[in-house]
């Protein structure tokens, strides 16, 4: 009596498994169409990644009669400049370049700065000194440059006259047009 009651149990199963495989196979040979057939597995391509770092070789820690100096503050007494030969833009996102705050008694402050054009954000990557060279800042630590901002004031000038849309304003040699203008 017990194999008749499995009967109509197996009968019932292998019925439900013949209308689910026709189904699987249309479904299996449907052509992928991520925007009007969307799926839980379609995955965007990712954009490149492009990351702001060190170069290698650093470049020289500059003199003083090189750098491009700029404007910042009516109210600051420090001198600032940008080294023309280490200014470079990376990814049309990211811009770096060697920083130099002079004090009015002539103490440099020499930094190997870059800026986020995207985030309107900057970071120190390395210090320099004039007798020892770059020593890398860890961890790298993103600040944002924001309106009231008055520990970072040269970022701010420089991603106000180097950013545009997100996006660096050009290559070096018109970076370096936009800072004297």
């Amino acid at each position: 009596m017990k194999r008749h009651a499995l009967a109509p149990r197996v009968a019932g199963a292998a019925l439900t498994a013949a209308l689910l495989v026709p189904g699987a196979q249309s479904a299996a040979q449907a052509p992928a169409d991520p925007v009007n057939n969307p799926t839980i597995d379609y995955e965007a391509p990712e954009r490149p990644r492009v990351y702001a770092g060190l170069p290698d070789p650093m470049p020289p820690i500059p003199e003083s009669d090189t750098l491009r100096e700029f404007s910042v503050s009516a109210t600051s007494s420090n001198s600032f400049g940008v080294d023309p030969a280490s200014l470079q833009v990376i990814g049309k996102r990211f811009i770096q370049f060697t920083l130099v705050v002079t004090s009015p008694r002539g103490v440099r402050n020499i930094g190997y700065e870059a800026i986020d054009c995207e985030s309107r954000e900057s970071a120190l990557l390395a210090t320099g000194r004039d007798d020892t060279g770059w020593s890398p800042v860890q961890p790298v630590n993103w600040r944002p440059l924001s309106r009231g901002d008055t520990v970072n004031p040269a970022q701010r000038e420089l991603a106000r006259s180097w950013c545009e849309g997100g996006a660096a304003a050009g290559e070096p040699r018109e970076l370096l047009r936009r800072l004297a203008a």
